[in-house]
């Protein structure tokens, strides 16, 4: 392999970095105000990539789906799961399940 695919290759890896990180940041403030909105507290304040692929949008783009899983509680003590998917930039999907109302 020649010295120039090489840093194509390390290139398009930094660029897929850097946008998995700025997707990252987004689900996680989509979830920190999913979580806010319906009096819940966001567990870690994180959330973990469980899944990237290549989907297709409304128009017919080709973007990165990303699913990304976290945490919340609705009394500080049960932990329970929540799921949201990012295509490109936008999210499509938002699931928290069943929890305890306080």
């Amino acid at each position: 392999m020649s010295l120039e695919w090489l840093l194509v290759l390390l290139l398009l890896g930094m660029i897929y970095w850097w946008d998995t990180s700025a997707a990252k940041d987004q689900a996680r403030l989509a979830a920190k105000q999913q979580c806010e909105l319906q009096d819940l507290q966001l567990l870690d304040d994180t959330v973990a990539l469980k899944k990237t692929r290549l989907k297709r949008d409304r128009r017919g783009h080709i973007s990165f789906l990303r699913q990304f899983t976290f945490e919340f509680s609705s009394d500080g003590e049960q932990r329970t799961q929540g799921e949201l998917h990012l295509l490109g930039k936008k999210m499509t999907h938002l699931h928290l399940e069943v929890h305890r109302i306080h």
